[in-house]
């Protein structure tokens, strides 16, 4: 039996060789081929106070922003951009600390930042007048824009809405919750894609299934060097915001008409469909609940979940009629 102990010694040397080697940096993406891959046409950056903004222009008509969530990037709408691009101008782009845009000369990765750069970009692409669409942690980004930077929102519609701080007590997939032990503690910098497609599963019905791309893409995104350190700097900012404000009260600002389509099945989000339409005190909010979908609805169902942002969308774009 002396063979397996021999090989129990090499597998660990193996082990350990290799979060050295991840843990110096063997894993990390590299930007250029990043981009290469990931930023072709009709992909452009643009540069915002010194901050190379990732973004993609598409279509004809009123415009449409649309705010990716945590963790991923613009690539999140791209179901849903090309359903809308025939009847709408769509720009989307990755705000720091995700994706391919930053990093920020200065080092500032929060809510409010994002929210100044959003007004930056907007203005360097031309735009005054438009509908903002958001989800997840880009819902708490288009608020605050909003908040700072009235009238230019003509309409808001949200998916994932996170008003409260998000659940600390979820049940998460024991693969997961190992994965998360493991990479704390071993290697912080670094993730596989079998992570992200755990995450994806983690946060979704089981009926969905991702495509490999979309958690090739996550990996790519979230091993460029610093990225989960910059995202962290976030998550940390935001978790203080939460415990030391009433994050939730933005929502009052705003007073132009709201879509809220809810997707029960998600377990991030820590308040309900009616406490978040209530928080919304100064104009009309369109509710529409899915039991069926879960944080990433438009990954989930592109078609059902378009159809009614559209819906919505054509309503207010539609111009007023004579009394």
């Amino acid at each position: 039996m002396k063979w397996l102990g021999r090989l129990i010694i090499a597998l660990l040397l193996i082990a350990g060789a290799s979060v050295l080697a991840l843990r110096a940096g063997l894993g990390e993406t590299d930007r250029a081929a990043a981009i290469e891959r990931w930023a072709g046409p009709p992909s452009r950056f643009v540069e915002v106070d010194g901050v190379p903004i990732h973004v993609v222009e598409e279509g004809q008509g009123p415009v449409v922003v649309l705010l990716h969530g945590s963790i991923v990037d613009l690539a999140e709408w791209d179901d849903v951009a090309a359903r809308l691009k025939g009847s709408y101008r769509v720009v989307r782009f990755s705000w720091p600390p995700y994706g391919l845009s930053g990093p920020d000369p200065k080092g500032e990765y929060t809510t409010p930042r994002a929210a100044d750069l959003m007004d930056g970009l907007m203005k360097a692409l031309g735009h005054d007048k438009f509908a903002v669409v958001a989800t997840s942690n880009g819902s708490n980004v288009a608020l605050e824009y909003n908040r700072r930077y009235p009238g230019h929102a003509t309409a808001m519609a949200f998916s994932m809405l996170p008003l409260e701080r998000p659940s600390q007590t979820r049940k998460i997939d024991w693969r997961l919750k190992a994965m998360l032990t493991f990479h704390k503690n071993f290697v912080p910098d670094w993730r596989h894609k079998e992570f992200w497609r755990l995450v994806l599963k983690d946060t979704t019905p089981p009926s969905f299934t991702p495509r490999p791309e979309i958690a090739e893409r996550m990996r790519d995104m979230n091993n460029l060097p610093g990225a989960l350190d910059r995202q962290a700097q976030y998550i940390a900012a935001n978790a203080k915001l939460f415990k030391t404000s009433d994050v939730g009260a933005v929502a009052e600002s705003v007073r132009v008409p709201v879509l809220l389509q809810w997707c029960s099945y998600d377990t991030v989000i820590s308040q309900g469909a009616q406490a978040s339409v209530k928080r919304f005190t100064n104009t009309k909010v369109e509710l529409i609940e899915y039991p069926q979908l879960g944080h990433f609805p438009m990954w989930e169902n592109p078609e059902l979940f378009t159809r009614d942002l559209k819906a919505f969308l054509d309503r207010q774009a539609a111009p007023a009629t004579a009394g």
